[in-house]
């Protein structure tokens, strides 16, 4: 090749003005279009337009009013179908072709970033001003934003439709760009295999675009629909990229029909295939991504199936005296016109039709489907039901309680799709490099071309093209996007289906780094009642039996090194018996009700010193979980690195918590683990393959085996590759469903009694909290000590003088809590009451006179 200075520099001049463009397009301030009043002067309202992006993608409100986002979607398909904004744990649907208003609080100041449920399309809200005393304390993830409120199974519904109608449309896409595309292809190679195999007339260039043209255009559509406008919205994705390869090949190929000696000898064949091929390919791996997506929530999905689509409702007011199993004295009703108050019949081998309370009958009920425990449980009158658990035995008559969107399985699913709404911190990585990735490859594929019109062998032109356009084509900035969020959806649907509800993706990350557990004892690890045979001449605490599962969960954490401790309010003698047969570490007992968040505090601190003292980082499995289910755990729930509420404990425990055990079966901290174990390494699994594909795919495409092996990799590899880089994704994400979480729970150890056997032959170590209060407590852990457990140096701790300043005793938990300015606060009948936090204040508010009694 003859080498032209001239031409060389001109190339990597003009490379070199197209970057500087590029990155000023994509990364210069955007101007932030700001919301406006509506005309109640109440609420600031905007509207976002979905269409390949968000548009305007930036939005500016003022603080301290609340906000109404309307989002009008102007597409289909899966990308944009949902809304999320992770900061405040909401994930909106949005039907396609629709109007969607979502509802948001008065915010504090700051930044909310939101994005689309495939974690591909961004946007942000933008918060300025000041707002009033009570939103600036406001967290983020406090706001109560709401999405329209929807039943769960009619949501489930809807999106079934739309993901169908999406399958429907794309299959017939794939088939009319394959039979269009596929004679094109075959002639192609053939003629390149020897020219002598088929008529000329058959690789006449405008026989090929009469072709390819309806692919392009027709069954490119919905690709250069997303694609384009998200250029021209700064937010670019795998349809931008895919719209700009394929637009560059087929102008290519359009202008070598039209006029030919435009370009250089050698350089004058069309691209026609490469366009079908790659728009048909792209369209084939988002039909398989769309089926195989499907899949992702089907655990959550299976659960809402169940329900139950007919009641029968008694038509007498009461089934006394009535034959409340004969047919002619119940109606079958649609279950969307139950109401609460109304009483059922329910069948055996029935679901039971909604929440609700046993007024007639007895039955063995299946709650596996709730609780993830297969042991049927006997409900008597008086006794509340799950809707959809069921009747395995008997006939019973229940008053409806929740109805609709209020029942657990709709709660249980909204609560799912909040924690989908969060993102895992291992996904940050992830997302800043997916915010520059699509620019980069961009940049890469100017560079690319122009190093090979200035450098590359003949014919230049031809080469440059083919490997600026296969960069262009392999990248998929989406196996980055999706990499966190469907191991995430996966596992949280999968977790539900097991009794195990984890509210956000961070809990899920962070499971499996529980260095210490600690267990409230009564109601935790002991049933907390007493049976009707019971020796009622002994204190009831003295009698409290344990729970089943109690001592294999404890002996399973002790077998992977995780240290168990008990709080407890009963004496040392009472403690310690229920520590020895469960096989507990360490007893804390004669813990005052508000000192368990103290405790929990203690160990953090312990454990962060003794991290300082050693100059080593973090370990692997340091975290502190706490474990309760009472109203005076709220405090120790917030404050532990990972709070695990009962199921069948108290709701102040469980808005507390990052997981909730729906069964109250200690094993379930152990699923726990082993679910946040599955997903972590199906995550890392998911970023190797999403960034060791596009860091080995990127330069192959760029032609940088070239030199050593005269190949390049044709831009309709690089289609096949980037359609199944996704769906390899999602098959691997898809993996967990068939993941045993339920392993590992007995340690191998065969048997309740063998695991008791072994429990009791653990002395564990006993701790007397012996503060009045903790208001007159200085932490002393500072002191020196060479001893391996520091906790127990302080069995017995000395008082100072209270602080300067008034306390008050909060309602709800017990806790005492400073008065000053930055104290949460409600009033009731004109009197000022304080609060540890926003969730004792919530509860306070709903039935304060409870509390105060």
């Amino acid at each position: 090749m003859e080498f032209n200075l001239f031409s060389t520099a001109a190339a990597l001049i003009a490379a070199a003005a197209l970057t500087w463009l590029v990155l000023r397009f994509f990364f210069g301030e955007q101007k932030a279009a700001s919301g406006a009043m509506d005309v109640s002067g109440k609420r600031q309202t905007a509207t976002i337009t979905v269409k390949g992006g968000y548009s305007p993608a930036v939005v500016s409100m003022r603080a301290g009013t609340p906000i109404t986002l309307t989002f009008d979607r102007q597409e289909t398909g899966e990308c944009t179908s949902h809304v999320v904004f992770g900061d405040l744990g909401l994930d909106a649907m949005l039907p396609g072709n629709a109007v969607t208003d979502v509802e948001l609080p008065a915010l504090p100041a700051g930044e909310y970033p939101f994005a689309c449920g495939m974690n591909m399309v961004h946007g942000l809200l933008k918060v300025e001003g000041n707002a009033s005393a009570g939103t600036d304390k406001l967290h983020p993830l406090t706001a109560s934003a709401e999405a329209p409120m929807v039943d769960s199974a009619e949501a489930e519904r809807r999106e079934a439709a739309e993901r169908t109608k999406e399958i429907t449309s794309l299959t017939r896409l794939v088939a009319i760009g394959t039979v269009l595309t596929l004679p094109v292809f075959i002639v192609t190679m053939l003629h390149m295999a020897n020219p002598m195999l088929v008529p000329h007339w058959m690789v006449n260039p405008w026989l090929q675009a009469i072709l390819i043209t309806p692919v392009m255009f027709y069954c490119g559509h919905p690709i250069h629909a997303v694609g384009f406008p998200a250029l021209a919205h700064r937010s670019p994705d795998m349809n931008s990229l895919v719209s700009l390869g394929t637009s560059a090949a087929y102008l290519y190929s359009l202008v070598t029909c039209v006029a030919p000696q435009v370009f250089p000898e050698g350089s004058r064949e069309p691209y026609f295939e490469s366009v079908g091929v790659v728009i048909t390919l792209v369209l084939v791996g988002r039909l398989l991504e769309t089926k195989a997506r499907e899949g992702t929530g089907k655990a959550v999905q299976s659960l809402i199936k169940l329900r139950p689509r007919t009641a029968h409702k008694l038509n007498a007011a009461s089934p006394e005296n009535v034959e409340w199993l004969n047919p002619a004295n119940f109606t079958d009703m649609d279950i969307d016109t139950i109401a609460v108050g109304d009483l059922l019949v329910v069948k055996n081998g029935e679901r039971v039709t909604t929440d609700g309370i046993i007024v007639a009958g007895n039955a063995s009920i299946d709650e596996s489907m709730i609780t993830g425990e297969s042991k049927p449980v006997t409900k008597t009158t008086g006794a509340a039901v799950t809707g959809a658990t069921v009747l395995l035995k008997g006939d019973l008559v229940m008053q409806a309680t929740q109805v609709g969107a209020n029942t657990v399985l709709s709660q249980i699913a909204a609560m799912v799709a909040r924690a989908q709404a969060t993102k895992a911190p291992v996904q940050q990585l992830a997302d800043r490099i997916a915010r520059y990735f699509v620019p980069a490859v961009m940049v890469i594929a100017i560079w690319t071309f122009a190093i090979w019109i200035a450098l590359g062998p003949a014919p230049q032109l031809t080469h440059a093209l083919i490997t600026a356009v296969s960069v262009l084509i392999i990248a998929c900035p989406c196996a980055l996007g999706l990499a966190t969020p469907l191991s995430v959806t996966v596992s949280l649907g999968l977790g539900a289906t097991n009794g195990v509800l984890v509210t956000s993706a961070k809990a899920l990350e962070q499971a499996r780094r529980i260095g210490t557990v600690v267990f409230d004892k009564t109601g935790t690890i002991t049933r907390g009642v007493v049976d009707t045979t019971a020796d009622w001449n002994k204190p009831s605490y003295e009698q409290d039996t344990v729970k089943e599962g109690s001592p294999e969960a404890i002996a399973a954490l002790r077998a992977r090194g995780i240290r168990t401790v008990m709080l407890s309010g009963d004496k040392a003698e009472v403690a310690g018996r229920i520590a020895r047969e469960v096989g507990i570490d360490t007893v804390i007992c004669e813990v005052k009700p508000d000192g368990k968040a103290y405790w929990i505090a203690k160990l953090q601190r312990e454990r962060d010193e003794n991290t300082a003292t050693s100059g080593s980082s973090r370990a692997p499995h340091d975290l502190i979980a706490m474990v309760g289910d009472g109203i005076n755990d709220a405090p120790a729930l917030a404050q532990a690195d990972l709070g695990i509420a009962i199921g069948t404990g108290t709701d102040v425990a469980m808005q507390s918590a990052d997981v909730t055990l729906m069964s109250g079966d200690l094993r379930g901290v152990i699923r726990t683990i082993n679910l946040s174990n599955a997903t972590m390494r199906n995550i890392r699994e998911n970023l190797g393959w999403a960034f060791g594909y596009n860091i080995i795919g990127i330069p192959i495409a760029a032609g940088v085996l070239y030199p050593f092996t005269g190949w390049l990799l044709s831009p309709m590899i690089a289609g096949l590759a980037m359609a199944l880089s996704s769906v390899c994704l999602v098959l691997n994400a898809n993996r967990l469903h068939a993941a045993n979480i339920s392993g590992g729970t007995t340690t191998d150890i065969t048997g309740s009694a063998a695991a008791t056997t072994t429990a009791n032959t653990i002395e564990p170590t006993v701790i007397v909290d012996d503060r009045t209060s903790l208001n007159h407590v200085t932490d002393q852990s500072n002191n020196p000590t060479n001893k391996e457990n520091t906790m127990d140096m302080e069995m017995h701790m000395h008082h100072n003088a209270p602080a300067d300043g008034e306390t008050a005793t909060d309602p709800v938990c017990g806790m005492t809590v400073a008065v000053n300015d930055d104290a949460i606060t409600r009033e009731y009948e004109g009197k000022p009451y304080y609060f540890c936090g926003e969730h004792c204040a919530t509860n306070f508010a709903k039935a304060p006179q409870i509390f105060l009694s």
